[in-house]
């Protein structure tokens, strides 16, 4: 179980005894400089891995009990390399944990006792153990500064700073070389999502630039998305947010999917985490379109990621990508949402049977028994939010 790892972790580091304790490539006497570096950075992402507070949505002592071993890591591996002399590269980006591989898709939630390692023939600088107070990047034949560090996931880290026009702006910028052709994927993705002018484009982040970094990682600036991700309302709402704000939150996820699936994009990679959410005018932003699919029937891509609480089935079975896929996560994103199980769909009482089939509806486990058209279930929703709720009120959203 995740929790047990969990406090395995936090009893070995309360041990004490320095890195050694952490981080075997210490003690083996086989390597030897930059291979050994490259085994503590393997080593920290493995244990990243364990602490991501991603991993214990729901359960808020778990999340913040994994951001503090995790920054126990970061100062066993900074003395680490400080043992080796071998200081990280200047300016670059905090570590985490790299996506593993399961038969050639990428897996956003593989423990790391079970995920093989994939070696890669350019897996990046190793980074610090701990963020650069600003980061700087060359954007547009401009040198700009990003002084706040936002946070990282699995893929890259995310920076903020002021617009040039005022408005707030981040920069999302690979952990790792080997991962630039996510990065592209997303900035291809977003601007063919906000050609024309589909109402849809305000639930979806905004692509403003890209760029390298000086030691060749790809960067995308993108406007910031204010608000909360599912993972941080569910950890304020513990017994689930009301049915009646899960309803447009639905809307809005389904009327963005439903334009994207009108311009053959697939987003592929849908969970709380994804979903952004601003309570005080109810706004929804769909983000992390880097694991998006292509008319699949044309390009012939599959699926680029798993989750294994909010993936398909048919996505570890390297099935073929289609709409149904991203209802699936929908669903099971909703149920997480609501109180609920996302796996067993589970729902606690208070929500109301029609939302409950709903839910249930579009989380079938079969490919072809559930739904299959996010604009139908767009329609479909407002139909059950007529009957359960009567004609649209705005209600306040207070977390």
């Amino acid at each position: 179980m995740r929790i047990d790892e969990l406090r395995r972790l936090r009893d070995l580091l309360a041990r004490g005894g320095g890195p050694e304790v952490v981080f075997m490539a210490l003690r083996d006497r086989s390597l030897r400089g930059a291979a050994r570096a490259r085994a503590l950075g393997d080593e920290l992402r493995r244990w990243l891995t364990v602490a991501s507070p991603e991993r214990f949505g729901g359960n808020p002592g778990a999340q913040d009990l994994a951001k503090q071993l995790q920054r126990q890591l970061h100062e066993l591996h900074a003395a680490a390399l400080q043992q080796l002399g071998a200081p990280a590269p200047e300016g670059a980006a905090d570590l985490q944990a790299e996506p593993a591989n399961l038969q050639g898709v990428r897996s956003t939630d593989v423990a790391p006792s079970t995920a093989p390692h994939a070696a890669s023939a350019d897996p990046g600088p190793y980074r610090s153990a701990a963020p650069p107070p600003v980061f700087h990047a060359q954007i547009g034949g401009t040198l700009r500064s990003f002084p706040q560090h936002l946070g990282d996931g699995d893929l890259a880290a995310v920076w903020r700073a002021a617009g040039e026009d005022g408005e707030a702006c981040v920069a999302k910028v690979a952990h790792a070389a080997a991962d630039n052709d996510l990065l592209f994927n997303e900035a291809d993705t977003l601007q063919r999502l906000h050609a024309g002018d589909a109402r849809q484009r305000a639930l979806l982040p905004r692509l403003h630039d890209r760029f390298f970094t000086a030691d060749g990682r790809a960067g995308n600036l993108l406007g910031l998305v204010e608000g909360l991700d599912g993972l941080a309302l569910r950890a304020r709402l513990p017994g689930g947010v009301p049915p009646e704000h899960v309803l447009w939150i639905a809307r809005r996820l389904l009327s963005a999917l439903g334009h994207a699936h009108q311009c053959g994009v697939l987003h592929g990679n849908i969970e709380p985490a994804h979903v952004i959410v601003r309570p005080r005018d109810h706004r929804v932003v769909l983000i992390d379109w880097c694991y998006a699919i292509f008319e699949p029937g044309r390009t012939g891509q599959g699926f680029r990621a798993v989750h294994d609480e909010y993936s398909a089935p048919e996505v570890a079975q390297r099935g073929p990508p289609t709409p149904a896929a991203d209802l699936l996560s929908v669903g099971r994103t909703l149920a997480f949402l609501l109180g609920g199980d996302p796996l067993s769909l589970e729902l606690p009482a208070h929500v109301p049977d029609p939302i409950q089939r709903f839910v249930r509806y579009l989380a079938r486990p079969s490919r072809l028994q559930r739904a299959q058209d996010a604009w139908d279930m767009y329609a479909e929703l407002e139909r059950i939010r007529e009957a359960v709720y009567g004609p649209h009120v705005f209600r306040e959203f207070v977390v």
